[in-house]
């Protein structure tokens, strides 16, 4: 049985190469080990994506129902997200509700949710997520731009 996760992981990564594949770079971040595997600290957020015209921070999340949930981690990677947002990086959390439906939950819509008193962010309401389109269009801006 694969492990929790696992297909949704995979399709991001499918992003990450695409990502190289046209120039630029992404990658997965990862826990902080000992040689042994022992844990010692979790990453800030998933992944990083940098291009000339995207350059972009998230983290990635899976939950069974319309809304998900937050929990105490996911607090500490909402300040995360948002020193990076204050950077100038796109900063988001990517979260796959039900039936598969991947949607783009950016760190301020996070923040404005959590002040009111709420830790629960529904589908609704926030975009749907295809990296590989948002590059192919900002690909063509770019390129118009150029020639």
């Amino acid at each position: 049985m694969p492990r929790r996760g696992y297909k949704f992981e995979n399709q991001i990564q499918k992003v990450c190469k695409y990502v190289e594949a046209i120039g630029g770079h992404a990658h997965k971040n990862h826990p902080k080990r000992l040689q042994d595997g022992t844990y010692i600290q979790g990453e800030p957020f998933d992944y990083e994506v940098f291009l000339p015209y995207y350059k972009a921070v998230f983290d990635a999340k899976e939950c069974k129902t319309r809304k998900w949930h937050m929990v105490e981690k996911d607090l500490k990677q909402t300040n995360e997200l948002k020193k990076c947002k204050n950077a100038g990086f796109k900063a988001y959390f990517l979260i796959c509700f039900e039936d598969k439906d991947v949607r783009m939950i950016d760190v301020d819509t996070v923040i404005d949710i959590l002040k009111t008193g709420s830790k629960t962010i529904p589908a609704e309401g926030n975009p749907s997520w295809d990296l590989i389109k948002i590059l192919n269009k900002k690909e063509v801006i770019k390129n118009v731009q150029t020639n």
